[in-house]
């Protein structure tokens, strides 16, 4: 089997723990499935930023920020 993960160790706010670890208590999600999809998240995030004020025109624009919003909140409707 593969190694597709690597242990780190990370100092996270107290507010921040205590969010995860509601939401773990929900059952659906693992404290590192949260902290894998955030890191995601985040990384996504910045590289929508940085795509968008690459590029001046308006329209562009929208469909940077209508497909990053496609892929993190897809019940959003248009």
């Amino acid at each position: 089997m593969a190694v597709t993960q690597t242990a780190i160790s990370a100092r996270i706010q107290h507010e921040i723990l205590w969010r995860i670890d509601q939401e773990t208590q929900l059952g659906m999600y693992t404290r590192n499935g949260i902290l894998n999809q955030g890191a995601s998240l985040f990384l996504d995030l910045i590289d929508t930023r940085r795509e968008y004020r690459a590029h001046p025109k308006q329209d562009v624009r929208r469909k940077i920020v209508k497909g990053f919003l496609l892929r993190w909140f897809p019940e959003c409707d248009f």
